[in-house]
């Protein structure tokens, strides 16, 4: 009755977990020891009972996740004072030693012994032996979804993000900026010599760009900014830019799931409107990008950037204002970037 109960529960753990885990793969060696009858019995055997519990059969261990070695031994009687001898004929004659050993670091997993004599009644026990070997195989690798790492690995990206931005400017204090006066020789009268005077639009913005990922830690990196703020408006600034990034990607099991990407460039402004006189062209700065996994395809970020206006701009409005400013940008970015073509198979 105890055997049924046996076969019985057995056989509901095969049924339940047949379909997950065939993603488990075994390699049954042919036994060592005993006779070649009983090599043979028990490697078709166990052949046999693995397949039936739903697992994968390795056919070399190199295709394998882990080795199941068999060995057969004489069953010896080790007395307290350190002699041993054979079995005697009332009790089991040999030993089957199970070996489970998992393939990728030659860890033994488990290891035990059963003892038997014929082997015809070893077919009701050689389920529940892989079933006490197996057991202490986790389940993870079969439920788990596969974890690859080709989102942080493409070839190419396309980026888009909001930004908000806040532009400064500062008047240059090297600069007579000057504001007309009729009461003055001239009609001018100056102004912000010390540089007091400053103007700090904000608004929203958007980054359009492609990035190419040449190397595992360095990719550049295109693209088209649009940014609201000119003295005395908010006229936009298209700007385009190119920038370095070197991408460092954490490999511990919960850092996989993000990517830092310092980096350094330069920005070529243009302004679209605003009472612009001369604008300087040519802007150099950096930033930090922060991207957490968002599929296998791409990342969620957070940009942190900055940059700084090389020369100045003069302004005049309407006639009656003539400013030179320094510019400085910060910006905050929120979006995501998608990639195409790995960078390597799995």
């Amino acid at each position: 009755m105890k055997k049924l109960l046996v076969i019985a529960l057995f056989g509901a753990a095969v049924f339940t977990y047949a379909q997950t885990r065939d993603d488990v793969a075994i390699y049954i060696r042919m036994p060592v020891g005993g006779t070649s009858d009983q090599q043979v019995f028990f490697q078709d055997n166990f052949i046999m009972e693995t397949t039936a519990a739903g697992y994968s059969i390795a056919q070399s261990e190199r295709d394998g996740d882990y080795t199941l070695k068999l060995e057969i031994k004489r069953n010896m009687i080790l007395y307290d004072d350190g002699t041993e001898e054979e079995a005697g004929p009332d009790e089991k004659q040999y030993l089957l030693e199970l070996r489970l050993v998992r393939i990728d670091d030659g860890t033994e997993i488990v290891m035990f012994n059963f003892p038997f004599t014929e082997l015809e009644e070893m077919y009701e026990y050689n389920l529940y032996l892989l079933y006490q070997a197996m057991a202490n195989v986790p389940l993870t690798k079969l439920t788990a979804v596969p974890d690859t790492d080709h989102w942080r690995n493409k070839w190419l990206y396309i980026r888009g993000s909001v930004d908000f931005n806040i532009v400064a400017y500062a008047v240059d204090p090297s600069k007579k900026n000057q504001v007309a006066d009729s009461s003055s020789p001239g009609g001018w009268s100056t102004v912000f010599e010390a540089g007091t005077g400053r103007e700090t639009p904000v608004g929203p913005g958007a980054t359009f760009g492609l990035e190419l990922q040449f190397l595992n830690w360095m990719s550049v990196e295109g693209d088209i900014k649009i940014i609201v703020g000119t003295p005395d408006d908010l006229s936009f600034v298209p700007t385009a830019g190119i920038a370095l990034k070197f991408p460092i990607k954490p490999n511990t099991l919960r850092s996989r799931h993000f990517m830092l990407e310092p980096y350094l460039g330069v920005d070529f402004p243009w302004p679209a409107g605003g009472y612009i006189k001369e604008f300087s062209l040519l802007s150099v700065g950096g930033g930090f990008q922060f991207g957490v996994r968002g599929g296998d395809m791409g990342a969620f970020f957070i940009d942190l950037s900055g940059q700084y206006s090389i020369g100045d701009i003069h302004t005049t409005k309407a006639g009656s204002r003539d400013f030179w400013w320094t510019r400085w940008v910060l910006g905050v970015g929120v979006g995501y970037k998608i990639g195409f073509v790995n960078r390597f198979k799995d």
